[in-house]
């Protein structure tokens, strides 16, 4: 059925239709349509168009929800003659299904929802190592908005706001104020030093010392990882105890362009995490998270997250009689060795000293975080917020195409 008509609406003209048989004789329908002199084409289950419906009966507009609780989507799905599928003079399809229910796509609105998209997100995020990051993005508190706030950590991965009242009590209600808390066993908001009080008690980890940690993330081990790291430093050290970032994505983009083999690898092996607290030490689990890759990308290859922290690393349960897995430990443990030499590298790091007023907040799915070693007394306070209402808030300054990926 070939249909010349002008478009009225829109700026996608439906050149022709028909039916397509995948399982059986009626179960798609194909549509050859024209954007801007292009032709194309594209075949659409009848299932996934009934499942689409958004008339009155099978979808809420005002909240935006479906319906159907998809128990007999087959049955309805059914177009028997090509006199049920219609089109209209603004390149409306309607189609008349077996139970009598009249369903209505305009073409440009079925394209959008139908077509899968390989969506680019980097052009939201400035990927930065220390020659391309000279400073780390700061706001005073005293013109902090939240659309300034949200532009610097979406971009960056971390942001400082600083003019804050240099104490746990002014750090929390700041926090409280721009994202809510991701509470953990740890607790929702914590004080911590290298010298463990009643008031400041110390957890089995290195964190409370003040030997140097290496570039991580936090919370590996758990399977929700918290999603924005939150420090501010009370008291600094005599001398030490710097804070130093690295952008794991441009790390892991490095990998990809330079050794894409072993990115695959790290995007394709899941390996464990582990908490592990007791007396004596280590012989209880307080978290486990299992089979989580390194490197986690989407289907479009954007970067979501890196899981790397190499201390917490539960034990690599990979090895059989069969050979082949031998040599899969290998390949796991060499590229994990680069990606870790591009982490530990120098030129990818860029180093802070935190001092009281100014505290930072760190994208956890992204910025590795890590400490040199410090001489005398350390106070610090923090807590993880919540990742997934940060971007709920933050999405109304994203960019449309942008906002429905991150």
């Amino acid at each position: 059925m070939v249909i010349q008509r002008r478009l009225a609406s829109g700026f996608t003209r439906v050149l022709n239709w028909n039916f397509s048989s995948l399982r059986s004789k009626t179960d798609a329908l194909k549509i050859e349509y024209e954007i801007e002199g292009k032709k194309s084409e594209l075949t659409v289950p009848f299932v996934w168009l009934r499942d689409h419906c958004t008339s009155s009966k099978c979808f809420h507009a005002p909240t935006n929800q479906r319906k159907a609780n998809c128990t007999d989507l087959f049955s309805r799905s059914k177009v028997e003659r090509k006199d049920q599928v219609k089109l209209s003079e603004n390149n409306s399809i309607f189609i008349d299904w077996i139970d009598g229910h009249r369903s209505e796509f305009h073409i440009d609105e079925l394209l959008g929802k139908a077509i899968s998209k390989n969506q680019c997100v980097k052009s939201v995020r400035k990927l930065w190592n220390h020659a391309e990051l000279e400073k780390v993005p700061e706001i005073s508190s005293k013109s902090l908005d939240l659309k300034k706030f949200s532009e610097n950590l979406v971009k960056y991965g971390v942001v400082v706001i600083n003019d804050v009242k240099p104490t746990a009590e002014g750090t929390e209600q700041l926090c409280k104020s721009l994202v809510p808390v991701h509470d953990t066993f740890f607790g929702q908001f914590w004080v911590f030093s290298n010298s463990a009080t009643e008031d400041e008690p110390a957890y089995e980890d290195t964190a409370y010392g003040n030997d140097g940690i290496g570039p991580h993330t936090d919370g590996t081990y758990f399977n929700q990882t918290p999603g924005i790291q939150v420090f501010h430093c009370l008291q600094p050290a005599k001398s030490g105890g710097d804070t130093v970032l690295v952008d794991s994505f441009h790390c892991a983009e490095k990998l990809k362009n330079e050794h894409p083999a072993d990115f695959e690898t790290l995007v394709n092996t899941k390996i464990s995490h582990h908490y592990l607290e007791g007396s004596p030490p280590g012989s209880s689990i307080c978290s486990v998270s299992l089979e989580k890759p390194v490197i986690e990308i989407d289907s479009s290859g954007n970067i979501t997250q890196v899981r790397f922290n190499p201390y917490d690393r539960a034990p690599f349960n990979c090895l059989s009689s069969n050979k082949s897995d031998s040599l899969k430990a290998i390949q796991f443990y060499e590229a994990y060795d680069k990606f870790s030499r591009l982490c530990h590298s120098a030129e990818n790091a860029v180093k802070i000293s935190l001092q009281p007023g100014s505290v930072i907040f760190i994208d956890n799915f992204r910025v590795l975080h890590s400490r040199t070693a410090f001489q005398g007394y350390r106070k610090m306070c923090g807590c993880y917020l919540s990742r997934d209402n940060f971007y709920a808030k933050a999405r109304p300054f994203l960019s449309k195409n942008i906002a429905q990926f991150v």
